[in-house]
């Protein structure tokens, strides 16, 4: 099994359950209210750790009581996470839930996410590790310059670009796997007037090597320069979205650690997110891997 390094973004999520979402200039009731531990770059790292996968994760919290609340946490669900403490207050996400649909709206403040340097990436051992799963929730020239590191290590290079944020075009090259959802994908290809599997086209001649799109509902769909294929969904009842996306990309770079091919990775995790979404939170609603087998 090839060992994972997971490099990202941790906060504490507080999230709010209503049957309407509000719009400007209207309060609403909620029906209830969670807070946890979430953030992309940890949920996916213990979504790996949960399905078997070997994992290492590099963050950064504050030196303050969610710092310590998210240490104790990810101690608790045995994660080996090297976090930096910083200066800066931890991450959060204050989220909103539709329990109609599930469907979310999520505002970030990313606070000692945005402190992870290029002196920090310097540290994590490489060397050591076949994979790295990225995402866009900490600082871009950090993320770039990590991603330009581990090429030259010989790393595979995963990058989930959520929440979308411009990354420079001289990057896509050195991806191997762009995980993008469908609104992440118009907004990287503004000038491209098409559907899905037109706009990863357009992506794919600028470099990239094989780009994963997850489509929710629809299921996911892949395209590289030799092949494309869609990958159904499981059909559930969604109560709550947050989480689905870094489910996939845990779920997939699991299987692909293991020596799945692709279509049965990306089969992995469309399930693995379905089970997801039936569940509220974020890593608290994460699936075992004794639930897929």
């Amino acid at each position: 099994m090839k060992k994972i390094i997971v490099i990202g973004s941790i906060a504490i999520d507080n999230v709010t359950y209503t049957h309407n979402l509000p719009v400007p200039g209207m309060t609403v009731y909620g029906d209830s209210f969670l807070s946890n531990i979430g953030g992309k770059g940890a949920n996916q790292a213990c979504a790996i750790k949960f399905l078997g996968g070997d994992v290492k994760f590099y963050g950064a919290v504050g030196d303050d009581v969610n710092g310590k609340t998210v240490q104790n946490y990810l101690k608790s669900q045995e994660l080996q996470a090297f976090l930096k403490i910083s200066h800066k207050n931890t991450g959060v996400a204050n989220i909103i839930v539709d329990e109609q649909n599930g469907e979310n709206r999520i505002v970030v403040v990313p606070g000692a996410n945005m402190d992870l340097n290029k002196e920090d990436i310097d540290k994590i051992p490489f060397s050591e590790a076949d994979i790295l799963l990225l995402q866009l929730e900490n600082n871009i020239d950090s993320v770039e310059y990590a991603i330009k590191k581990v090429k030259d290590a010989g790393l595979l290079v995963v990058l989930n670009p959520a929440p979308y944020h411009e990354i420079p075009k001289r990057v896509f090259p050195l991806i191997d796997y762009f995980i993008p959802n469908e609104h992440e994908l118009e907004q990287f290809t503004p000038e491209v007037n098409g559907d899905y599997e037109v706009r990863a086209k357009a992506l794919l001649d600028q470099g990239i090597k094989n780009i994963i799109v997850t489509l929710g509902e629809k299921g996911s769909y892949f395209l590289n320069k030799d092949e494309f294929f869609l990958v159904n969904p499981y059909k559930v009842e969604a109560i709550d979205t947050t989480g689905a996306g870094d489910t996939f990309c845990g779920a997939f770079v699991t299987a692909l650690s293991k020596g799945k091919s692709v279509q049965e990775s990306m089969d992995f995790a469309s399930k693995a997110s379905s089970i997801t979404v039936t569940r509220k939170g974020a890593i608290a609603s994460l699936p075992k891997l004794n639930e897929l087998e």
